[in-house]
Formats: C-alpha cells, sequence, structure tokens
C-alpha cells in the first residue's frame, strides 16, 4: 500500500486526541521511511524490473528488504513510540505509545494485499516462504483499494472531528493531494532505472510531506 499506510492513523488519532497526527501518519509509514533510508546507506535496495514495467504493474520494482519489510524488523515501531513518549515535552502515557506503535505494526498486515511475494515473518525467512497477494500488478485495483481505505478513513475522521468538518476546503485539499500520490503510485512510471539516488528519495519526500499535510488537520 501507499496512501493507504495512513488511514489507521486517521482512525487512530479520533480515539488518541492528544498525538499528533502528523506523529500517528509518520508512524504508519515508518517500515517505508526506513527503507528508502537504508536504501541510501545501502543497507536494503530496490531495483527497476523492466519485466514488471512491461506488464504494466505499478511500484515496478524487485526488492531487498529483509529489516524494515519483515515482521519483526517492524517491532522497531515500538522503540519509536517509546522513544517518542519519553523525549517529547507533551504529556503522553503507555496507551498514547501503543497507539503509535500500532500504526508501525499495522504496515505489515497492509502490505500483505498489494506486495508481491516480498514480505516475511523475519529478516532470514526464505525467499520461498515470503507472502504478498500481489495486487500491485493491477493498477486500476490498486488505486480503487488505496484511495477507498484512505478516503473512508477520512471521512470517519471528519465524522468524528467536528473541526475537521468546518473547514472543507483545508479536508478536501488534503484528499486531493493524497488521492493525486496514489495515482502517481499506481499510474506513473519510473522516471529513471536509478532507484537508490534518485527514487528512494523521492518516495521519502512524498511520506515526509504526506505526514506534514496530514497534520495541518490538527491545525
Amino acid at each position: 500500500m501507499w496512501v493507504g499506510h495512513y488511514a489507521p492513523a486517521l482512525v487512530a488519532k479520533t480515539f488518541f486526541p492528544r498525538v499528533p497526527l502528523s506523529v500517528l501518519a509518520f508512524a504508519g509509514a515508518l517500515p517505508d521511511a526506513a527503507f528508502m533510508v537504508l536504501n541510501l546507506v545501502g543497507v536494503e535496495s530496490f531495483n527497476l524490473d523492466k519485466s514488471i514495467q512491461r506488464r504494466g504493474g505499478c511500484f515496478p520494482y524487485t526488492n531487498d528488504y529483509p529489516y524494515t519489510h519483515s515482521l519483526v524488523g517492524m517491532v522497531a515501531g515500538t522503540a519509536y513510540a517509546a522513544w517518542y513518549t519519553f523525549s517529547s515535552p507533551r504529556a503522553f502515557d503507555i496507551t498514547d505509545a501503543a497507539a503509535i506503535a500500532a500504526m508501525s505494526a499495522s504496515h505489515f498486515f497492509l502490505e500483505l494485499p498489494g506486495h508481491r511475494h516480498d514480505v516475511k515473518f523475519t529478516p532470514s525467512t526464505p525467499r520461498s516462504q515470503e507472502m504478498g497477494a500481489g495486487q500491485f500488478d493491477s493498477p486500476a485495483s490498486t488505486f480503487a483499494l488505496e484511495v477507498t481505505v484512505f478516503l473512508s478513513s477520512l471521512a470517519f475522521y471528519a465524522w468524528r472531528v467536528p473541526g475537521a468538518r468546518r473547514d472543507i476546503q483545508k479536508l478536501a485539499g488534503v484528499a486531493a493531494v493524497l488521492v493525486a500520490e496514489q495515482a502517481m503510485f499506481s499510474f506513473g512510471s519510473a522516471p529513471t532505472a536509478e532507484a537508490r539516488f534518485v527514487h528512494a528519495p523521492i518516495f521519502l519526500a512524498q511520506i515526509l510531506g504526506s505526514a506534514w499535510l496530514l497534520g495541518k488537520l490538527d491545525d
């Protein structure tokens, strides 16, 4: 998934109002952000796969991400939650920390419908046991699913947060940007074959920008 990873944050924000929405949103996308950083330093990698590109699948890459995209690796979200809770000047409790950790953990389960067979339980899981239903091979259904999940969660957020409904223009603007981002993910072609130093920074910037933009709904 791509923008679908922000859906749990929009729902969770209505139950954990003290946690900034930007933090919840970034936690939901944290494994992807970490993956892009580890690409840049050469620990993990993804490479443009021309055979996927010819078939017209979205996210046309083969991925080697045993740490950020294994269930065990995503336990790092718990460490992130603990760090944020104890270093923030805001008043947070253990339930807030658990909410942030849950956002990161949700990433694993939301990856399963879309990804090709490259999601692991542990970093050492054999390739024959990797998981993923492969919906990325159908850009139209990927777009429809992700946009439905995201907009449904945004509608739930607006229903539960009266202040959000008072600024429909802001709500619509955020929705439009994220839907456009998903359209780019689902239907856009890779700009170059240089994944490490071109694609990774682009994806990382999108994650950071999306979390920041969603955080504006808190204002």
